[in-house]
């Protein structure tokens, strides 16, 4: 199991890097973009196209990322105040749930992409970009996220087999992401 979550930290990380690179580049892209428009008379005309591309991918290749660092927003107004048992359980559920959600989408929006190949659909801009890329993109990152709620269920049950109770299932912070820890908090 451990090399299950060694690999999958390696793999999300790596998309969350591409990420964060691709929203850098499009930042410096946009503000070259505007300088040249504001001082030199000229633009690329796809500034809101390529941010927009930007955006879906980078967000949809990151939320894997987020999820195995604790990184997306969760509001407990209850679960601090629950037995440890119930925490363990409603964060067990509240994970499969994320993860049944993410795989559905993922599942719509591959399909939405090999409809868009089969049938050449194109942007309706100046790019004319074959639709399938963004989609198929976006249906990567949103895949990676449902594989990584399984993955972390996995790993909180086969902790909790080896205890021989429920154990925590808790996602990791910064500096432990690639040791392939389940993450005991």
């Amino acid at each position: 199991m451990h090399e299950i979550l060694r690999a999958f930290d390696r793999l999300v990380t790596g998309m969350a890097y591409v990420s964060g690179a691709l929203f850098l580049l499009t930042s410096f892209y946009i503000t070259a973009d505007v300088m040249a428009r504001k001082f030199l008379g000229f633009s690329s005309a796809v500034t809101d196209e390529i941010g927009g591309y930007t955006l879906a991918l980078g967000g949809m290749w990151g939320l894997a990322y987020a999820l195995r660092t604790g990184g997306h927003v969760r509001i407990d107004v209850l679960l601090p105040y629950l037995p440890q048992r119930a925490q363990s359980s409603l964060n067990y559920l509240a994970l499969a749930m994320m993860g049944l959600f993410a795989c559905v989408v993922a599942v719509y929006t591959w399909r939405l992409a090999f409809d868009s190949f089969m049938g050449d659909a194109r942007a309706m801009s100046f790019l004319q970009t074959p639709l399938f890329l963004p989609q198929s993109l976006m249906a990567v990152g949103l895949t990676a996220l449902g594989l990584g709620a399984l993955v972390l269920i996995t790993a909180g049950l086969a902790e909790s087999v080896r205890l021989g109770r429920l154990a925590p299932v808790k996602p990791l912070r910064g500096e432990e992401v690639g040791t392939g820890s389940v993450g005991r908090a």
